[in-house]
């Protein structure tokens, strides 16, 4: 099998409402849609789309690494796809993540539809069939967050995941965490996702503050790039600790697992580059005795899928994963969406990632980047 074409789209997509984090409010996501066409008729999908907030340059970036794809694979066998971004020494690391994402991805989808498998079991030989999900809010005010809490409690999730950060001191923070937890009741579990944003004083003060709400773990409570401060929060605070943003590589991983950092990994394809490194990581937190959850980065049902079919090559019992998004965008880019049931997502049946793009959708959100 060859690669007889790579192409790519730039799509814009706006979220449904205004999606808020510590580090700010987003109103769109951009990314691009990769097709890679083999001689045999096979066409894989990818993703590129690179955290939110990454900018106009790390965009410039992808589709630097997308088009020196482009010409380096085109008759080759796709699994040199590793070897097809070129030198990427000069790029922004989060552009060359994103765009071994989706070069990759296109790969996997290719290669396990050409094997007649699904992705994940292409992947790991063994996958689960449905992988549970947990809800994610990302509203500013406790009364908006409490309101969707309970309405994730009513669609069947067992898991809410509350951005937090954003509240302008410790009690505030206290104040819209137990307005969720009675929102939900003791049935569903709460988990936080700071994003890095307290220092470490204020992330020992506010996790004490809200141990009495039994969090199953809170994500990056400290900026990343600092392993002995998020040794020392961990050591302080009864709630498990998660790595997010500093979960980056295999290599990365390893060190925040020796360094005795975190409890949990939070694995972003789009971040690591690709289903291949993230299977590596969670191979890694393994031999550690850590587990992983899996998210999207906001993706479309591209990212989306891929991530799905890496969640169910986790060892069970899974944890719930981040990714039910897609009714965070304007629209997530596939003629079937992938539907959440009772809390979780379903392994497509079919070959490959399983899914179809909406042609006339893709063509719309391209006219707006």
């Amino acid at each position: 099998m060859k690669v007889e074409q790579l192409s790519w789209t730039p799509y814009r997509i706006p979220f449904r409402r205004p999606y808020a984090t510590s580090h700010g409010s987003e109103a769109e996501r951009c990314g691009f849609l990769v097709r890679l066409t083999t001689n045999t008729g096979r066409v894989g999908l990818g993703e590129a789309a690179p955290v939110a907030g990454s900018g106009a340059r790390v965009r410039k970036d992808v589709a630097t690494l997308l088009e020196t794809a482009t010409l380096r694979l085109k008759g080759q066998p796709p699994e040199a796809a590793d070897d097809a971004l070129g030198n990427v020494d000069h790029l922004h690391p989060v552009a060359v993540a994103a765009a071994r994402c989706a070069v990759h991805t296109a790969v996997c989808d290719a290669l396990s539809q050409a094997a007649g498998t699904p992705v994940a079991r292409w992947l790991a030989g063994q996958a689960a069939e449905t992988v549970p999900v947990n809800a994610t809010i990302a509203l500013p005010d406790a009364a908006s967050a409490a309101e969707a809490a309970a309405q994730a409690q009513s669609q069947g999730f067992t898991c809410v995941k509350l951005k937090v950060g954003m509240a302008e001191s410790v009690e505030a923070e206290r104040e819209r965490v137990a307005a969720v937890q009675n929102a939900i009741g003791e049935r569903l579990k709460l988990r936080l996702d700071a994003n890095g944003a307290w220092d470490e004083t204020t992330a020992v003060a506010t996790l004490r503050a809200l141990e009495g709400y039994d969090l199953e773990f809170v994500e990056q409570p400290v900026a990343c790039g600092n392993l002995p401060m998020m040794r020392r929060v961990r050591q302080a605070v009864n709630t498990p600790i998660a790595a997010d943003e500093d979960v980056t590589s295999p290599e990365q991983a390893a060190r925040l697992l020796r360094a005795g950092a975190a409890q949990i990994l939070v694995i972003k394809p789009m971040v690591v580059g690709g289903l291949r490194l993230a299977r590596e990581i969670i191979s890694t937190a393994q031999s550690y005795g850590a587990d992983c959850v899996v998210t999207t980065s906001i993706d479309t049902g591209i990212g989306i899928a891929a991530a799905l079919h890496l969640a169910a090559t986790l060892p069970p019992p899974a944890p719930a994963c981040g990714l039910a998004t897609s009714d965070l965008l304007a629209t997530d880019l596939l003629a079937s969406p992938l539907p959440v049931r009772g809390g979780h997502m379903r392994l497509p049946d079919a070959p490959g990632l399983g899914v179809l793009l909406d042609e006339e959708a893709l063509t719309r959100c391209s006219r707006m980047s």
